[in-house]
């Protein structure tokens, strides 16, 4: 009799433990949750999942884990480009042994520019550069370069020497701006002399002088002929000038 009051006891009493946990897992809490661990490994494209449990109540958390990406090896030409076709490289990843490949574009090896032409004031000139790989050439054309009109100055003529015009003439070419050429212009001659025989523009002492070459004949043999016809010449001139 005794032993069965003690086994119901024991049974009442272990009834009583199991309804207080349970009510005590039913009961709501703030959760307290491990480390987590890995379920699944990401690879290079595909996500992993990784997991965590409540040290209470068993319950679950899950978080996916980011794909790790490729890890690519340098880039290797596959096929070389030329001047006008497209070449090819690729490059493989480490891990998985996924493959890229991109296009390498065509194009000219081209040198650095030369002139060919050189531009002129009234005309253009022309650059040059040359391929490397095929010898194709470019070319560019050099704009005009323009006169650099600079003013040649008047030089006024004196009683012996000549003078000049003004004028204006290129710099770079020498070509003459139309209507300013300089033109030259005649010894003026001495002018009418004063008493004592000296010219009244330049002061030179030229009673003795010849109007026409400024020299004196008179000590010339047919130096009064020379002289005539110097007169005559020098009459000639004043009268088309």
């Amino acid at each position: 009799m005794r032993r069965t009051v003690s086994c119901l006891l024991v049974l009442l009493l272990l009834g009583c433990g199991c309804f207080a946990v349970s009510a005590a897992e039913d009961e709501p809490h703030t959760h307290i949750f491990g480390a987590w661990y890995t379920v699944t490994s990401p690879t290079c494209t595909e996500p992993g999942e990784e997991q965590r449990m409540c040290e209470v109540c068993e319950a679950v958390e899950t978080n996916e884990i980011e794909p790790s990406g490729h890890k690519w090896s340098n880039w290797e030409e596959t096929l070389a480009p030329t001047c006008t076709e497209a070449g090819e490289e690729h490059r493989t990843c480490e891990v998985c042994e996924a493959v890229e490949t991109r296009i390498i574009e065509p194009g000219h090896q081209w040198g650095d520019w030369y002139a060919v032409t050189e531009p002129a004031c009234s005309a253009p000139g022309e650059n040059r550069r040359d391929c490397a790989r095929c010898g194709a050439a470019e070319t560019a054309v050099l704009p005009v370069l323009g006169h650099l009109w600079v003013t040649d100055p008047a030089v006024p003529a004196t009683c012996t020497t000549e003078g000049k015009t003004e004028g204006i003439h290129c710099s770079r070419c020498g070509a003459v701006l139309s209507g300013h050429r300089q033109a030259t212009l005649k010894p003026l001659g001495h002018a009418v002399l004063d008493e004592n025989g000296d010219c009244v523009l330049c002061g030179a002492h030229v009673k003795d002088l010849c109007p026409y070459c400024h020299r004196d004949h008179t000590a010339q043999l047919f130096g009064r002929l020379i002289a005539w016809f110097h007169q005559i010449f020098y009459r000639i001139r004043l009268r088309f000038q």
